[in-house]
């Protein structure tokens, strides 16, 4: 085989997937006993029940803390806003992101509540946002271009947001990290979502759409 030469960021990509192992079965079988010995009827905590196990398996730990969460939430716009798909303007993108900022949003409520830090990225907001030291920029262009006139993103833009996330998460573990969740910001983004699910299920754009 030829010797195939990888940029830097592809290489990062690479090492990444190669670190990733996979899920202790075995030890979410145990949890599910543990569960199913508790004083309580069997099953009755629902999805919770279902996350102890995720969880006792990502971290093959048979007893994980959950002491240092982070919520991280990502914002860029995307193009195809231009073709009024959504009930909002552009602009709504970038004062979310300040609104997240000042901690006046939904999941700013919600990770208060539960004790999580939340981590705001700009990846590719249409505009130039006013430096925060809560704010991380990563930007990779000022929003996507319109999906319904052509490509969104170049590959190498693809790859670059990919491994933007990946050192906004590194930035992070260095500090503390037991769990994590995820979040997006930006105007349209339920359409671009719904085609690339569309795309990678090979169903019907509207049987994977719903609210926005």
């Amino acid at each position: 085989n030829p010797l195939i030469i990888l940029e830097p960021n592809q290489y990062k990509i690479t090492q990444v997937i190669k670190s990733i192992v996979s899920i202790d079965r075995k030890l979410m079988e145990l949890t599910q006993e543990r569960l199913n010995n508790l004083t309580k009827p069997q099953g009755s905590l629902g999805r919770l029940e279902e996350l102890a196990k995720i969880i006792t398996g990502i971290t093959a730990k048979e007893n994980p803390e959950l002491k240092n969460k982070v919520i991280f939430t990502f914002a860029a716009d995307h193009g195809v806003s231009d073709e009024n798909v959504s009930a909002f303007p552009k602009a709504v993108t970038a004062q979310m992101v300040y609104n997240f900022l000042r901690g006046g949003a939904g999941i700013n409520v919600l990770a208060r509540h539960i004790g999580a830090r939340v981590v705001v990225a700009d990846l590719g907001v249409a505009e130039d946002l006013k430096p925060s030291p809560e704010l991380v920029i990563k930007k990779i262009g000022y929003g996507t271009k319109n999906m319904a006139k052509g490509a969104a993103m170049t590959k190498d833009e693809a790859i670059q947001s990919i491994c933007a996330g990946i050192e906004i998460f590194e930035a992070e573990i260095a500090k503390g990290v037991d769990i994590i969740g995820t979040g997006e910001m930006g105007i349209a983004n339920t359409t671009s979502s719904s085609a690339i699910t569309a795309v990678f299920t090979k169903e019907k754009v509207e049987d994977v759409t719903g609210r926005g």
